[in-house]
C-alpha cells in the first residue's frame, strides 16, 4: 500500500476504527491487495512462531487456491504526495479526508455544504462551474489544473513512522527493510501485536532501546539479514565456529583516485599514486564438507542469520588440520568455543559477523540460533549446460571492437537465431535452455509458452506448419534478436563466485599465514578452463574500460585438495593486486564475475589493458551515529530512497561512447584521459550509491550527477538531445524512447557497431505470405464427432478465458498502482484460478477436440493464444489424451562430436524419436 492512501484512510473527517479497508461489499478481504511476497526466510519462520504464541493460533497465514495470505505484514511504498485533492480509479479526484464511496456525483461533480468534496475529469459536462483553482474547465470536460499538495513524501514518512498506521482495525507500526528495499523507498510494517518479541529476536540480545545512540545506517541494514529469501537451512552449534582475524593487503599503485574535497564538498578525480588497503578475506567463509550433505555437489552456500552474512566455500578442514598436525584447540590462531579439533566446522571473520559492529563475539554465541538460512549456491547458467554464458552491454561498451570485429563476435549468435527459424527442430532444442529473463522477453510468460512449443514440437512435424506455431517462433525470435540488441550475446564462459586467497585463509587458522600469496599477481584458479588460458573477466555494475580484467588461468594442486570447488567459483587474489577496486568494488560475499575465453573480447581488452587505470575510491564512508528514534530513522530512509544508480550507469555509458568515437576518429589516449577520469568517478559514485543503504558518505551523487550532465550534455542542430543509438532500444522496451527530444546518434562504439551488424546479418530473410495447416490437421481425427460435444462447457470455457484476459490486460495496462513484480503476481494468479477451474471440468475427449479445433476459429481470435496456453497448463486427462494420442516420431537434435549442424562451437545431429507427455523416449 502506498502511504498516501494509508494516511487518508485514517484522518478522514468522520473518523474510521477500520482504518484503511481491505474488504469488499460482502466483508471478504480483498486479495487483490495482495500483491507482495514475504519471501519463505528465517524472518518468516519466526513471525509463525510469535504469532501463535501472541494469539495462541495457528492461522498465521490463510491458504487460498494454493497461495498463503497474510495481512500482519505490510509492504508500505512511498511513492505519492499528499494533494488537496487525490486521484482515484484514474479519472476521480477526491478532496483529502474522504473517500470514494462516500461521493455521489451530479454531472461530474460533488457538492455538499458549498463545500467541493469530489470531481470526475475526462467526462463531458453539461453544466460547467467554476473550480478554481483545483480544476478548469476545458474542452467540454474537467481538467484537474492547480492543485496543492499537503504533504510530502518526506512527511507522509515521518507521520506514518512515527503514528503508524491502523488497516482492517489492526493497527501496525515501521518494522524493518533490507538494504534493497530502503534504496527504493520501501519499509515494512507489522502487526503492533508482534512487534516487541520480534523486535527483541532480531536484537540477538543486544540492548538497545529508543532514543540510544547508534549507527542506524548499518545497524538497519544487518538487522534485516533474516528477512532473506532461503531454500534451506544448515546447523552449525556455537562450539562449531572459529573466528580468526581479518587480512588486510596495503600496498601502493597509480590509478585514478576519486578522493572527496573537504573543502568544496565535491568529488575529484585524478590518476595518481594512491595506499590500496584490501580486505582479502572481506563477507567469506570456510565451511567444513560434511556441512554440505544437502548439496554435495555445491562449492559454495551463502548463509544467513542474525547479524551474519557470509558466502562459506566447502572446505576438507579436518584434512587440513590432520595434514598439519593439529590435534588440539590450543594449536588453532583464532576464538572458539570448540573443546576438540573436531568441532569446527566453519572458519569466518569479523567481516561477517555484523554483530561485532554493535556487541561482543561471546554475546553473540550466546545467543546464536544454530539454524542458519541458507539463501543460495552457486548455478550453471542455462546455456548449453553451462557452458555459455550471456555478456551485457556495458562489458561491451568499455572495449573498443572495430565492426569488422564485432561482426566475428556476434556472428555465431546469428547464425544460430537463423537456425531456429529455420528448423523447429533447433527451436525446440533451444527454448530448454534459455529462461523467460534472460531472455529480455515480452512481459507474457514466455517460460511458460515455451514449455507448451517444447512439448507439441515433440508430437508431430505437422504442428510446425501452424499459424499457432509461427507466431510462437516470431514472438521468440524477435525477443532473441532484441536481447541481442542489448549486449546478451553468448559467449564461452560462465559467472564465476569470487573467493578470495582461500589458501592464504586456511593457513590463517593454524597461526602459518605469511602474508604472501599462493595465487600470482595477474592468475587466478578456475576448473573451468585449462590451465595456462588467458581470460577475461568483469563484474556488475562495470562501468569502464578500467574495470576489464585480463588475467592467466593456473590451477592450484593445494586448492584441488583441500577445496571441493564448482567450476562456477575463481580462486582470487588480491594481496598485493588492486583486484577488488577493478572489479567495480567487489568483496567475497558471493558476488561473481562473468568470466570468458572469447577471442575477439579478450584482444579488444588487451589492446588499452595498460591505458586506463583502475578507477579506485579513496572516500571513506562516515560512521554517523544517530539517536534511535522513528523521526532518525525517518531522515535515514528519506536520504537513502533517493537512488541514482541507473541515471549513474547510464551516463557512463554514455560518456564510453563519446570517449571511444572520439578515439576512432584520431584523438590520442592522452586526449581523452579526462574525460576517462569523469567515468572512472561515475564508477565510484555507483558503488556508493549501492552502498548507501548501510553506510553514509559525505557525497552528494544527485549534485555529482547533475553537474556532470551539465558538463558532457551534446545537442544537434535542433536543440535535441544527442543519445547513442543503441540507447534507442533500451529506451522503446523500457517506454522512455522520445524521439521528440533526443536525437538517437550512431557512433564509432562497439554497441552501435552491434545494431548495424544485427541488422546486416537479417537481411534478406523475410518470406512472402505463408499458406498455414489449421491446427486441427495435428490432432487425431478420431474424436471428431459433435453430437457427443457438451457445447455448454465449451462456452464456460470459453467465457472465463475470456474474463481472464481481459482482467490480465487491465492489469498490464494500469501504470499507476502496481509495479512490474506486482503485475507478474497478480496476472499471475488470475491465469492460475483460471487453469485450476478449466482442470476441474470432466470433459469428454469429443468435447475436448471441439474446443482445440476452437483455436483457430476467427470469433475467437482475440483469445486463442491464451485459451491454448490456458488449456495446456490445466491438468485435464482428456487434453492430454487427445494430444499424446497425436503423437508421430519425428527429428530431436543430439549432441554429437562429428553431428552435421553446428551451434557455436558445438556439434549436433537429428535422431528420429517418440515424445510422451513429459518424457521423450528413443525408437
Amino acid at each position: 500500500m502506498d502511504a498516501k492512501d494509508l494516511y487518508n484512510s485514517n484522518h478522514l473527517v468522520k473518523p474510521n476504527p477500520i482504518g484503511y479497508n481491505i474488504r469488499d461489499r460482502n466483508g471478504d478481504i480483498n486479495r487483490k491487495k495482495f500483491i507482495n511476497t514475504l519471501d519463505y526466510s528465517l524472518e518468516q519462520i519466526k513471525l509463525r512462531e510469535v504469532y501463535e504464541k501472541v494469539y495462541r493460533r495457528i492461522n498465521f497465514s490463510v491458504n487460498i487456491d494454493g497461495y498463503d495470505y497474510t495481512q500482519h505484514v505490510i509492504n508500505v511504498t512511498f511513492k505519492y504526495a499528499n494533494r488537496e485533492f487525490n486521484r482515484f480509479y484514474g479519472t476521480l479526484y477526491v478532496r483529502q479526508g474522504y473517500l470514494p464511496e462516500d461521493i455521489e456525483l451530479d454531472d461530474c461533480v460533488c457538492v455538499r455544504d458549498g463545500e467541493l468534496l469530489a470531481v470526475k475529469t475526462g467526462e463531458l459536462v453539461e453544466s460547467p462551474q467554476d473550480l478554481a483553482p483545483y480544476f478548469k474547465f476545458e474542452n467540454g470536460t474537467y481538467v484537474p489544473w492547480k492543485i496543492p499538495q499537503t504533504h510530502s513524501r518526506a512527511d507522509l514518512r515521518r507521520i506514518l513512522y512515527s503514528e503508524g498506521f491502523v488497516c482492517d482495525g489492526i493497527r501496525y507500526v515501521r518494522f524493518k527493510r533490507s538494504a534493497g528495499s530502503a534504496r527504493v523507498g520501501k519499509c515494512l510494517f507489522i502487526n503492533e501485536s508482534l512487534y516487541p518479541r520480534m523486535h527483541r529476536w532480531g536484537l540477538c540480545g543486544l540492548n538497545i532501546k529508543r532514543g540510544d545512540e547508534l549507527d542506524t545506517a548499518a545497524f538497519e541494514s544487518y538487522v534485516s539479514l533474516t528477512c532473506s529469501s532461503i531454500i534451506g537451512t544448515v546447523k552449525i552449534q556455537p562450539e562449531n565456529i572459529l573466528l580468526i582475524d581479518d587480512y588486510h593487503s596495503i600496498f601502493r599503485e597509480k590509478c585514478v583516485a576519486i578522493t572527496f574535497d573537504e573543502k568544496s564538498k565535491r568529488l575529484r578525480s585524478e590518476t595518481s599514486e594512491v595506499e590500496i588497503d584490501n580486505s582479502v578475506w572481506d563477507g567469506q567463509s570456510l565451511l567444513d564438507v560434511s556441512l554440505f550433505s544437502e548439496c554435495p555437489k555445491q562449492g559454495m552456500m551463502l548463509l544467513r542469520n542474525r547479524f551474519f552474512k557470509s558466502c562459506c566455500f566447502n572446505t576438507n578442514l579436518q584434512d587440513f588440520f590432520r595434514d598439519n598436525g593439529i590435534t588440539d584447540v590450543s594449536q588453532l590462531n583464532g576464538k572458539t568455543r570448540a573443546t576438540s579439533i573436531s568441532d569446527i566446522k566453519l572458519v569466518t571473520t569479523p567481516s561477517s559477523i555484523k554483530y561485532l559492529k554493535f556487541g561482543s563475539f561471546d554475546k553473540w554465541l550466546d545467543n546464536l540460533d544454530p539454524t542458519f538460512g541458507l539463501v543460495k549456491h552457486e548455478k550453471r547458467t542455462h546455456f548449453f549446460d553451462g557452458r555459455m554464458v550471456q555478456c551485457h552491454y556495458q562489458l561491451l561498451n568499455s572495449l573498443q571492437l572495430s565492426y569488422e570485429e564485432t561482426k566475428e563476435f556476434v556472428r555465431p549468435s546469428m547464425e544460430y537465431l537463423n537456425l531456429i527459424k529455420d528448423d523447429p527442430c533447433v527451436f525446440r532444442y533451444s527454448i530448454k535452455y534459455p529462461t523467460n529473463d534472460e531472455w529480455d522477453a515480452v512481459p507474457v510468460g514466455l517460460k511458460f509458452k515455451n514449455d507448451i512449443i517444447y512439448k507439441m514440437l515433440g508430437i508431430n512435424d505437422r504442428f510446425a506448419e501452424t499459424k499457432l506455431y509461427y507466431d510462437y517462433l516470431k514472438d521468440a525470435t524477435n525477443a532473441m534478436s532484441n536481447s541481442l540488441k542489448h549486449g546478451h550475446v553468448l559467449v564461452n564462459g560462465n559467472y564465476s563466485t569470487l573467493f578470495g586467497n582461500p589458501l592464504e585463509m586456511l593457513k590463517a587458522t593454524i597461526g602459518a599465514f605469511d602474508g604472501t600469496s599462493e595465487i600470482k599477481i595477474g592468475h587466478a584458479h578456475t576448473r573451468r578452463f585449462r590451465t595456462g588460458v588467458e581470460l577475461l573477466g568483469c563484474r556488475s555494475p562495470h562501468v569502464c574500460a578500467g574495470n576489464v580484467w585480463v588475467f592467466k588461468n593456473e590451477i592450484n594442486p593445494l586448492i584441488e585438495h583441500y577445496f571441493n570447488l564448482s567450476r562456477e567459483i575463481i580462486c582470487v587474489n588480491s594481496i598485493g593486486e588492486n583486484l577488488l577496486e577493478r572489479l567495480s568494488g567487489a568483496d567475497f560475499d558471493s558476488d561473481t564475475a562473468l568470466i570468458t575465453d572469447n577471442p575477439v573480447l579478450l584482444a579488444a581488452a588487451k589492446r588499452h589493458y595498460e591505458h586506463f587505470p583502475v578507477p579506485t575510491k579513496k572516500v571513506g564512508a562516515k560512521k554517523i551515529t544517530r539517536l534511535y528514534t522513528p523521526e532518525s530513522l525517518c531522515d535515514m530512509d528519506i536520504a537513502t530512497s533517493v537512488n541514482k544508480i541507473g541515471e549513474i550507469i547510464n551516463l557512463s555509458q554514455e560518456l564510453n561512447t563519446i570517449m571511444w568515437d572520439t578515439l576512432s576518429k584520431g584523438k590520442s589516449i592522452d586526449d581523452i584521459l579526462p574525460l576517462y577520469c569523469d567515468i572512472a568517478q561515475l564508477d565510484v559514485m555507483s558503488n556508493i550509491e549501492i552502498d548507501s543503504a548501510k553506510k553514509e558518505y559525505p557525497v552528494n551523487n544527485t549534485l555529482e550527477l547533475s553537474e556532470m550532465k551539465k558538463k558532457y550534455i551534446r545537442v544537434d542542430k535542433n536543440g535535441k538531445r544527442i543519445m547513442p543509438n543503441f540507447f534507442m532500444p533500451v529506451a522503446r522496451k523500457k517506454g522512455y524512447y522520445n524521439p521528440e527530444k533526443k536525437s538517437y546518434i550512431s557512433h564509432n562504439t562497439t554497441m552501435d557497431y552491434l545494431q548495424r551488424a544485427i541488422r546486416e546479418f537479417s537481411k534478406g530473410r523475410s518470406v512472402g505470405k505463408r499458406e498455414f495447416l489449421p491446427f486441427s490437421e495435428v490432432l487425431n481425427k478420431q474424436y471428431a464427432n459433435q453430437s457427443k460435444c457438451n457445447y455448454d462447457q465449451i462456452e464456460r470455457v470459453i467465457n472465463i478465458v475470456q474474463t481472464a484476459k481481459d482482467d490480465m490486460e487491465a492489469i498490464w495496462a494500469d501504470t499507476e498502482t502496481y509495479d512490474t513484480a506486482q503485475k507478474f503476481a497478480l496476472v499471475d494468479e488470475i491465469r492460475q484460478r483460471c487453469i485450476d477451474y478449466i482442470g476441474s471440468i470432466n470433459f469428454n475427449p469429443t468435447t475436448m477436440y471441439e474446443l482445440l479445433n476452437l483455436i483457430e476459429d476467427e470469433r475467437y481470435k482475440g483469445i486463442s493464444r491464451t485459451l491454448f496456453s490456458i488449456l495446456f497448463g490445466a491438468p485435464n486427462i482428456s487434453f492430454f489424451q487427445i494430444i499424446d494420442n497425436s503423437r508421430q516420431p519425428r527429428d530431436v537434435l543430439i549432441e554429437f562430436p562429428c553431428g552435421d549442424i553446428t551451434i557455436y562451437s558445438f556439434r549436433f545431429s537429428k535422431q528420429k524419436m517418440m515424445q510422451n507427455i513429459g518424457d521423450i523416449i528413443q525408437i
